[in-house]
């Protein structure tokens, strides 16, 4: 599965109907200018910042996808995000969840985890992948 770049005219439809079955909207101007879509499957997106420092955040999958589906194009949404930050100079990249699947991927991605509560993962994108 290949990601591509997320275009608020082509996709942000996606995003309400996936997020309509937790009753969350988001406005197009509420999301960060570089995200990707597996197209019907999956998105994410990376929140930049002034420093060295970006987060992962925003990652959706379509209802209804069988789990090895969900987890390829999801996958491919991390990966992307990862590949993108590192490539504009980022050293480290954030993300948080209360899910322990997510911590689990963020382990097979390379993250650490951080601290208790939320889980917060951090991976440094100056070393290789694993």
């Amino acid at each position: 599965m290949k990601p591509v770049p997320f275009d608020p005219k082509l996709h942000h439809g996606l995003l309400e109907l996936w997020r309509k079955p937790w009753d969350e909207t988001m406005t197009p101007d509420a999301l960060p200018q570089t995200g990707f879509v597996v197209p019907d499957k999956a998105a994410g997106f990376l929140y930049r910042t002034d420093s060295s420092v970006a987060l992962i955040e925003g990652i959706i999958a379509a209802p209804g996808l069988s789990k090895e589906v969900r987890n390829e194009a999801v996958n491919a949404i991390v990966a992307a995000i990862r590949d993108e930050a590192r490539r504009l100079g980022f050293k480290l990249l954030l993300g948080y969840s209360q899910l322990d699947v997510i911590m689990e991927r963020a382990k097979r991605f390379g993250f650490i985890h951080v601290g208790p509560g939320f889980h917060m993962v951090a991976l440094d994108l100056t070393k290789p992948d694993p």
